[in-house]
């Protein structure tokens, strides 16, 4: 199986204002440093993937100062909408020839998907029955392919406050177990870096760009 190399991305935060900041921290700095990180990548990756929470406020503003911030790195990018984002804002400006918001990809030998866990107007994460249904016929059309899983919230239990977790997350493990070509799940949401081995993929969650997360375990 020839590799890849993939970056991800996560939990921006991206305000609209140039210099405004979140938490004491200019968003758009932190991501610009990411950036020129992932541009001095040799080999360079073949894809970024951004899983949710772009821009903080879901803006048409927002997403257009993005679109700019992620034209100056010449490596495709898939993006997922988070608990902060705005689907329609996003398709209408942010999406760009280097910029995708689609629910699979293949890149190279592999088969991406991308998950929908947003739920409007709330924070925690739900992934609905029709989105279950294009991710099971995506699975199956994959084939011996091998699969990367995108999604926003994590399936993880690193956070036990109600906001931080995806609601049918048993539904969603038991799909992908009945697929043994799943490589991995990657997903971000609580901020911090963690990571699960299953029996047949591991799950990752990323941190943020810009601020990482303490969770307690009570």
């Amino acid at each position: 199986m020839k590799s890849l190399r993939v970056v991800q991305i996560t939990d921006i935060h991206l305000m609209a204002e140039s210099g405004a900041k979140l938490l004491g921290v200019d968003t758009a700095v932190t991501l610009q440093k990411v950036l020129d990180t992932i541009a001095a990548l040799s080999p360079p990756p073949e894809m970024i993937i951004a899983t949710g929470d772009l821009a903080d406020d879901g803006s048409v503003t927002t997403y257009k100062r993005l679109r700019h911030l992620l034209a100056g790195v010449d490596i495709p990018v898939y993006v997922l909408a988070g608990n902060h984002d705005g689907i329609d804002e996003m398709h209408d400006s942010l999406l760009d020839e280097n910029i995708n918001f689609v629910d699979t990809a293949r890149v190279g030998h592999w088969t991406f998907m991308f998950v929908n866990t947003r739920v409007a107007g709330q924070s925690h994460g739900f992934i609905s029955p029709d989105e279950m249904s294009l991710l099971k016929a995506n699975l199956e059309l994959a084939g011996e392919a091998p699969v990367v899983v995108a999604l926003h919230h994590t399936p993880m239990l690193i956070c036990r406050e109600a906001n931080c977790q995806l609601q049918n997350v048993t539904e969603f493990n038991r799909l992908l177990d009945g697929f043994p070509g799943i490589k991995a799940v990657i997903a971000g949401h609580t901020h911090i870096a963690a990571a699960k081995v299953n029996s047949s993929y591991t799950q990752y969650t990323t941190p943020s760009t810009f601020a990482q997360i303490a969770h307690g375990s009570g």
